[in-house]
């Protein structure tokens, strides 16, 4: 007996006045069935604790259960609830006993304790969401079994049976599906509103039967429907990717719902969507990735969206109607769409036929995958001071100081250097430290294909149509592509400092360029406000600033002549007129001015060094081809005198000599470049 009674612990709770004795489950009387007196359970076959002469009880966990709860996601309003003995309504399941319970101090909050533990427990892994028409976060219970049976769906008002969003704050309960309705959407019997959801006693227009029940409401047109309607009868035209057509023949104009541009005799009907279209329509691809977007894009027929404000189409920057179909962004956070026939036009896309996140995640890594392959030494601000490249052996380091007259151009995009820059401290190498960050892998808005960076040493640019060198992006397929960094770089819509208007690229224009009056024929730059200005490729990305040798200053890309005397229309290198409205580089100190082809000269983005050999690979000449300055002979193309930059085969008799110029063009009409 000494020795059991040693193994009692006698224990002080502050639900009772009486010291209480700790049993565990093999001691004790156990054909008595009590209950707990924290949670009206019974103890049997469970550790407890009890007082003999009160008959009081607790089970062991709840007596360790603790005094307080501080800073509950489940009750925001105030810091703490409190253990006590009471007669309270439960605010979660709705029971009224006498019992323990979390009691807040500062309000009429009470939760028993068997329902603010099993929310405590689930404390860490709770889930939350925010829900448009409610103050506070709802908090997500799953399976909640008996605790919720007295409570009720503040939407459809039935009992809450299933998985629920809960705001104790407010007695704010919803079923997990209620909560997911959208809080506004489009529906195909009103397409130029929003309808916003609303609980009210109304009279639904597609069922005519007046009800309490979740409506969608648009005030401006006086049209309600209630949420078995839209279940019923437009599931299919948010979820149905395949609609049955039917060949209407009418001879009367139409605009297609699925892109929005005007039909005329022929369509085609589904009449469980309400919807018209072009025969053409009917095999739209549903999801596709267009090169001027990063991320895939989804058709839809009714412009679903936050608010009615205007909204512009990414690739022409023009409104898309909201009453028609469209392509929009299928990331939540991002609100990019655009019309259906700018998505795809000119085959800039390609049919996803199975949405993965992590595909398009990847592929976003690859396209800016840094060609710096390894950074040696860091500055205090983080920056790489010096490092490994992909295109050169040597480490390069940077660089903040240019002499004022030093001409020295960046081997990357061939443009004259400026700070910050990396140089190579063996060999005249030279990288704009922006040169230098270049991802290796890079996708295009125009071009198709994944292009790999290269430095090719003499290319021909597929889109400004340059003769250059330097670092180059070579299209991975077939197509041989290859592109100039400064096309490279430019995005499809910008601001361009001679224009007041947002520009974007228009594959199917064809007309003058703005700029220098050439015919375009692969396309342009336009503003969809001046029906009259476009820019094409090789004047948008013209230096905005240069030096040249007619010049001791950098020469600055001018776009308006605003010179009232027309004898002033010359330029200073070739002395001859220019034409006021086209742009023309000028230098303000000495009141220089020229026009851009004089300024840059024959090769403005090669590098050329007299007494180096023309690489091999490049032409199917028999023997070497040296690069040197003629001021005689006569080129072997063109019949012309040398008097320039040539290449010259000195083991051929008599010498073969070629105007670098035409040398160039006539590998690049073999397809050599």
């Amino acid at each position: 007996m000494e020795n059991q009674s040693e193994r009692i612990e006698k224990i002080q709770h502050f639900g009772h006045p009486h010291s209480l004795v700790f049993y565990d489950e093999k001691q004790g009387d156990q054909s008595i069935e009590a209950c707990c007196s924290a949670c009206l359970e019974s103890l049997l076959g469970c550790p407890s604790i009890s007082c003999g002469d009160c008959k009081f009880y607790l089970h062991k966990k709840c007596a360790e259960a603790p005094s307080e709860i501080s800073h509950s996601p489940f009750h925001r309003k105030h810091p703490t609830l409190t253990l006590k003995l009471s007669s309270s309504l439960c605010d979660m399941c709705k029971e009224k006993r006498l019992m323990f319970y979390y009691c807040c101090t500062s309000c009429l909050t009470t939760l028993d304790i068997k329902c603010a533990l099993r929310l405590h427990n689930m404390d860490e892994n709770f889930h939350e969401l925010r829900y448009i028409g409610h103050e506070h976060p709802l908090t997500f219970i799953e399976n909640p079994k008996d605790e919720l049976k007295r409570a009720y769906c503040h939407w459809c008002q039935k009992p809450m049976v299933d998985s629920v969003y809960v705001c104790f704050n407010c007695n704010f309960y919803l079923h997990k599906k209620c909560a997911q309705f959208p809080p506004q959407l489009h529906h195909p019997s009103d397409r130029k509103h929003l309808l916003y959801l609303e609980d009210d006693r109304l009279v639904c227009s597609l069922c005519q039967r007046q009800h309490w029940s979740l409506f969608y409401r648009c005030l401006p047109c006086n049209f309600d429907i209630d949420i078995e309607c839209v279940r019923s009868r437009s599931r299919s035209i948010f979820e149905c990717e395949k609609h049955s057509f039917t060949q209407l023949l009418r001879h009367d104009p139409f605009i297609c719902d699925a892109c929005g541009t005007e039909g005329n005799y022929v369509s085609y009907i589904c009449s469980t969507c309400h919807i018209m279209i072009h025969e053409k329509c009917i095999s739209l691809p549903r999801v596709i990735k267009t090169t001027r977007h990063h991320h895939n894009i989804i058709h839809n027929y009714f412009f679903q969206k936050k608010d009615l404000g205007k909204r512009d189409c990414g690739i022409c920057l023009s409104e898309v109607k909201i009453e028609y179909g469209n392509y929009k962004c299928l990331k939540q956070d991002c609100d990019y769409v655009s019309h259906v026939n700018c998505a795809r036009e000119m085959g800039m896309y390609y049919i996803i036929d199975q949405v993965n996140d992590e595909d398009e995640e990847s592929s976003e890594k690859l396209a800016t995958n840094s060609s710096i392959t390894c950074v040696i030494e860091m500055n205090q601000h983080e920056e790489a001071t010096k490092i490994k490249h992909l295109r050169h052996d040597h480490v390069l380091t940077l660089g903040n100081k240019i002499k004022e007259d030093d001409d020295k151009h960046c081997d990357a995009c061939m443009l004259s250097i400026s700070t910050p820059f990396y140089y190579c401290s063996q060999c005249d190498f030279l990288l704009h430290k922006t040169c230098a960050e270049l991802p290796r892998k890079k996708h295009h808005w125009f071009h198709q294909s994944l292009t790999t960076l290269d430095s090719g040493v003499f290319f021909k640019c597929a889109q400004c149509n340059r003769f250059c060198s330097g670092f180059v992006y070579k299209s991975d397929k077939e197509s041989r592509s290859k592109f100039c960094l400064r096309c490279a770089r430019i995005s499809h819509t910008l601001i361009c400092q001679g224009h007041e208007h947002f520009l974007f690229f228009d594959f199917k224009f064809k007309g003058q360029c703005s700029a220098c009056g050439a015919t375009c024929k692969n396309g342009v730059y336009r503003c969809k406000d001046c029906s009259t200005f476009a820019l094409d490729f090789a004047c948008i990305t013209l230096p905005q600033a240069i030096r040249c040798k007619c010049d001791k200053h950098f020469l600055k890309l001018t776009f308006h002549d605003d010179n009232d005397d027309p004898e002033e229309y010359y330029c200073d290198i070739c002395e001859e007129k220019r034409e006021p409205n086209h742009w023309f580089y000028h230098c303000t100190v000495c009141d220089n001015s020229a026009h851009p082809k004089c300024v840059l000269g024959k090769y403005p983005f090669m590098k050329i060094k007299i007494g180096v050999t023309f690489p091999d690979d490049y032409h199917p000449h028999d023997h070497p081809l040296i690069f040197v300055k003629k001021s005689y002979d006569t080129c072997s193309i063109c019949g012309h005198p040398c008097q320039d930059v040539a290449l010259e085969c000195k083991l051929c008799t008599p010498n073969y000599t070629f105007h670098c110029n035409c040398y160039l063009g006539y590998l690049s009409f073999l397809g050599l470049l």
